[in-house]
């Protein structure tokens, strides 16, 4: 473990994984039609030519490079997580794509396609559009070797990787950025996790800003966060094998000229 307050912190989100199983499950509206709602929310046309040969021209670089590295991809093959999903890296993409945001904040890595793909999003920009992901190790040292596998270094100009946990990291990285225009939730699922990470994000997202959450399904936060915050346009969908929900929020407002210019690293 990283340091003691990390170790400490992954007992408590064991120990709040446990509480959000006993609760009851909140009650989603699903949408059959989630991509075309993701674009009518930011402006974007549909059908949309980046989601299709783009994207999977990208993304099946991504897993042919997992893949010849040895190792599965999928569900539940990094540990006890799993590799990014299909329709959340092509909401990434299309975001990356249309927002063409200029600081994009994510949390959780493991092999990396999510983050491959918001990276070739942002170089096929042409912009000066950043990356930064926050990322908590694996205790284990093989599957900590597996971390990013499928980020090229032709990519990592743009990336910075921030290790720790984003109830350590995140405050700051965002107090340091002062403003992002796209967050990706994919760390821990927890209630407790999923609704401080989007409460963070969330003061610091411009206004038409986007925020996507995988595994929404797994506890009320997204709910509750929407419930708390009605002013804010979402849609939620189904994961590419449908085990899972895909949530894009979207703030109020729109990127303005300045959505570009990106900071230097932290």
């Amino acid at each position: 473990m990283s340091s003691p307050f990390e170790g400490a912190a992954y007992v408590r989100e064991r120990v709040a994984e446990w509480h959000d199983r006993r609760r009851p499950p909140w009650p989603y509206e699903v949408s059959a039609d989630s991509a075309r709602r993701v674009h009518e929310l930011v402006g974007a046309g549909w059908p949309c030519e980046e989601g299709r040969q783009q994207f999977d021209e990208v993304w099946a670089a991504a897993v042919e490079d997992v893949t010849a590295a040895g190792l599965p991809v999928g569900r539940l093959s990094f540990g006890r997580w799993d590799d990014g999903d299909r329709n959340l890296g092509r909401f990434a993409w299309c975001l990356a794509r249309h927002l063409r945001p200029g600081r994009v904040v994510e949390t959780g890595v493991a092999r990396g396609l999510t983050t491959r793909t918001l990276l070739e999003g942002l170089r096929r920009n042409g912009g000066p559009g950043r990356l930064w992901s926050i990322d908590l190790p694996p205790f284990v040292e093989d599957r900590a070797r597996e971390t990013a596998v499928a980020v090229p270094q032709g990519l990592r100009d743009r990336w910075t990787l921030v290790s720790g946990s984003s109830r350590k990291r995140l405050p700051g990285l965002l107090r340091t950025l002062g403003r992002i225009d796209l967050f990706v939730h994919d760390s821990s699922h927890t209630a407790r996790n999923v609704r401080f990470e989007l409460e963070e994000a969330w003061r610091a997202l411009a206004p038409g800003g986007a925020v996507l959450i995988d595994d929404v399904e797994k506890n009320g936060a997204t709910g509750e966060f929407l419930h708390a915050h009605p002013d804010v346009r979402s849609v939620i969908g189904r994961s590419d094998d449908g085990e899972v929900l895909v949530a894009c929020l979207v703030k109020s407002g729109r990127l303005g000229d300045d959505a570009l210019v990106a900071s230097q690293s932290p």
